[in-house]
């Protein structure tokens, strides 16, 4: 069997998680708290909403529902750490149940309210939404820096 257009997706996949990753290992514990600015959520938030929209959307590919992770604990209350582990034992669930997939599977339709894709498609969406997030974590470090500099000074 030929699945050259699944693993396609699954190698960027793979590639997106290890780097969201490697970026929430080498974040400071002191940001969780921080918001660029008032109107803005916390880092906190921010990564437990990339972490429960991701298995919101492999639900979608997976079993053309909209479940997802939540956690169980308040939000204020879950450390970095907590969150990291969350994350790797969520993506490597779905890495697996991705990798069960044939190539014919790409063109079937799943809905969510007004939004019917095809599963390559939804595909496209769960590499997009973490990677469109990771760079927004990005900025918002360089950002918490710079002002963590100019307290210093």
């Amino acid at each position: 069997m030929n699945q050259i257009r699944i693993n396609f997706h699954l190698e960027i996949i793979k590639k997106s998680h290890d780097t969201l990753r490697e970026f929430l290992v080498h974040l400071p514990e002191n940001i969780l708290n921080w918001k660029l600015h008032n109107l803005a959520n916390t880092v906190n938030w921010m990564i437990q909403h990339i972490i429960h929209d991701q298995m919101w959307i492999a639900n979608v590919i997976m079993n053309n529902n909209e479940e997802g992770k939540h956690f169980e604990k308040e939000s204020e209350e879950l450390t970095l750490d907590d969150m990291i582990e969350s994350y790797d034992e969520l993506t490597s669930k779905t890495e697996t149940l991705f990798q069960g997939l044939e190539d014919k599977v790409l063109t079937e339709s799943r809905s969510y309210k007004d939004y019917k894709m095809s599963v390559e498609e939804w595909f496209f969406e769960y590499i997009h939404h973490l990677n469109q997030h990771a760079g927004e974590l990005a900025l918002y470090l360089t950002i918490w820096k710079r002002e963590q500099r100019a307290q210093k000074e």
